[in-house]
Parts: structure tokens; C-alpha cells; sequence
């Protein structure tokens, strides 16, 4: 059978929980009512003149400013009228925070944050982090998480059964089926596999870190013997293992609203650390920025060099990672990665995942 049993359901009672915990750590008295459902508030806060004030909570692993005006029109249907609506959340981005805080929505970050907003109270304050190190958290980072959720963010509108992504991966269907639980424990998958996007997307952002090194050249034409020592796979790129275009250039490529020099060095992911360093030996590490003539990667999943873009049509002879890859490279950087993000949808037959 290639579906998964249901999971049990812990995160509302957890939720519920951690917000005691934090109203308690500012120095309130808060209980829960005697049946939370969606129909009748999950927590009463007890104000200091003894009126009380009723919350109910939604939960979530990650708020950004991306996925708060989904996430709000979801919470917001079965939201009750004089009741503070709260959501939980392990992790809430700054410009989440603006948005939740725009939306009038009062928020608990598990990390270390509390802002709840009502009649008669106005909390806005650190707190104890209430992180716990649960599956979700624990199993996400792990290798068969990372490649999972980047085979589902390929694939977003499909559903992939569990024999599927093991066949996919070549992983075994117990590995698959626990990568699959935690995920949906953290409300980063649905109960049909499907992912949670752009939600799944930025945590995968979070653990996407391959290694790499500069080099002080990169491989060109009449290098017969160099390049087939590397694998660079230029022929049947589709079809074949072999080096990836990636990040600023592979992203103007893809029409991507960024910005660079005519000469600015390219970024390769190389399928293993084998051929890693193979490539640093034979081409040379650069020592200095200015020495750097490019920059290569091993791919932290083997779909990044086994399932390429041959655009040599409309880019250049360079095979190029698909876009989710090259998204997850700009994910990284912490200025402009999310502003350009906001602005580029690479089209069908790609996926805006992001």
C-alpha cells in the first residue's frame, strides 16, 4: 500500500501548551478551556483585574511574509468573533511579523517572542524560547529530508506515493515514510504528500548548504582531457549526469530580475565532493577574489546534476540547474535573495515554489 497511516495530531495541544507557558512567563495566569475546537477559544488569559481574555490558536512551522496572506485566509474561516486569534509558530521571519501584526493577529514565536493584543491587554516581549527539538524539527535536516523535499518541490502539484519517492531516491520506504511523518508533523506536507509551499521551500532554504570552493578557472573548449576527467556531461544533458549552471547567471538566464557584470564569475554545482576536488586540483583554487574566475558546488541532492535544463537554444552551451535550485542558491543571500524571489516566476514548465 503506498500510503502513509495518519499521523497523530499533536500540534494544537503543544500550541496550546507553549502559549500557557509564555503568558505565565510574563507574569499572567492563562488556562485552557475544557474542549478547544475550532468553535470555542483554545486558551483563556486571565487579565490583572480579573476579566478574562479568550484566544484561540493556529498553528504553523514557519510564518513569512510570503505565506501569512495564505495562512491568514485559511485561519481566518474559522475564526470566532470576540475571540484574539493567535497563531503558534516554531519559527516567524521578521516580515511575517509585520504581516501578522498588520492583519491585527497576535503571535507566538517559539524561539523567544510573544505579542498578544485584546481588550484591556497589550503584550509585546521576549520570552523563554520554547523550541523542543521534536521528529519534525530533528528528522528535517537529515539527508533523505532535504532530498524528499526537494523531489516534492519539483513536483508540487503531484502526488508522490511513498514506493515512488523511495524508487526516486533510491532510499528505502521505511526511511521515506519517517521523512514523510515529520514533515507533516511540522505542517510542511499535507496528508496526501502534497507540500506546503512556499513553506516547505524557505526550511528547505534553511538546510540547503553545499559545499564549495573557488576556482582560479573554469573549464572551456579544447580541454579534450581536462573536461572528460570532470564530467562535465555536455552531451544529452537531459539524460545524463554532469556540471550545473547555477545561481546569479543561471538566474538571468531564467529572466530573473538580478543584476551583474558581463564577466561575472559562474556558479557550478559538480555532482559529488569527488569531483570536487578533482576540479580544484586540475583547474586551481583562487587564492584572492580577485583571482576567482568561478566558483564550484557539490550538489547536496543528486537531482541538482542528474536532472538538468539544456538551454542551449535560448542561454548558452552551459547546462543549467532547474530553477528551484537556482532559487535555493539565492535564498541565501540575505539582502536582495528574497526581494528578487518576489519578483521572478521562471514560468511553465518550472514551478514558482518560492
Amino acid at each position: 500500500m503506498d500510503d502513509l497511516p495518519m499521523a497523530p495530531r499533536r500540534d494544537g495541544q503543544d500550541a496550546v501548551e507553549a502559549l500557557i507557558n509564555a503568558v505565565q512567563a510574563v507574569g499572567l495566569a492563562a488556562r485552557t478551556t475544557v474542549d478547544g475546537t475550532d468553535q470555542r477559544p483554545d486558551v483563556l488569559v486571565v487579565l490583572p483585574d480579573g476579566r478574562t481574555l479568550a484566544v484561540q490558536v493556529k498553528t504553523a512551522s514557519l510564518v513569512t511574509a510570503d505565506s501569512a496572506p495564505g495562512q491568514l485566509r485559511r485561519w481566518s474561516s474559522s475564526a470566532e468573533i470576540n475571540v484574539v486569534p493567535l497563531v503558534v509558530a516554531d519559527r516567524i521571519t521578521a516580515d511575517g511579523r509585520d504581516r501578522l501584526n498588520g492583519a491585527g493577529w497576535s503571535w507566538l514565536d517559539l524561539r523567544g517572542h510573544l505579542r498578544v493584543v485584546g481588550p484591556g491587554l497589550f503584550v509585546d516581549t521576549d520570552v523563554p524560547a520554547l523550541s523542543k527539538p521534536g521528529p519534525a524539527r530533528r528528522g528535517f535536516g537529515g539527508r533523505v529530508s532535504i532530498e524528499l523535499a526537494a523531489l516534492l518541490l519539483l513536483n508540487p502539484t503531484t502526488r508522490i506515493g511513498v514506493r515512488t519517492a523511495a524508487m526516486a531516491l533510491a532510499r528505502a520506504p521505511s526511511s521515506i515514510s519517517e521523512a514523510l511523518a515529520a514533515l507533516r508533523e511540522a505542517n510542511l506536507v499535507d496528508a496526501n504528500h502534497m507540500p506546503a509551499v512556499p513553506q516547505l521551500f524557505w526550511e528547505l532554504a534553511e538546510h540547503w548548504r553545499p559545499l564549495s570552493e573557488d576556482v582560479a578557472s573554469i573549464p572551456a573548449p579544447g580541454r579534450a582531457r581536462e573536461n572528460s576527467v570532470l564530467h562535465l556531461g555536455l552531451d544529452d544533458v537531459e539524460s545524463t549526469v554532469g556540471w550545473a549552471l547555477t545561481d546569479t547567471v543561471a538566474a538571468a538566464f531564467y529572466g530573473a530580475p538580478v543584476s551583474m557584470r558581463a564577466d561575472h564569475p559562474p556558479d557550478f554545482y559538480v555532482p559529488d565532493q569527488t569531483v570536487l576536488r578533482r576540479a580544484v586540483r586540475l583547474l586551481g583554487p583562487a587564492t584572492t577574489p580577485a583571482t576567482r574566475a568561478g566558483r564550484i558546488r557539490a550538489a547536496p541532492v543528486p537531482m541538482v546534476c542528474a536532472q538538468r535544463v539544456d538551454g542551449t537554444a535560448w542561454a548558452n552551451e552551459w547546462p543549467l540547474a532547474n530553477p528551484l535550485f537556482v532559487a535555493l542558491d539565492l535564498a541565501q543571500d540575505p539582502g536582495r535573495g528574497r526581494e528578487i524571489l518576489n519578483m521572478w516566476n521562471p514560468g511553465r514548465p518550472w514551478h514558482h515554489v518560492w
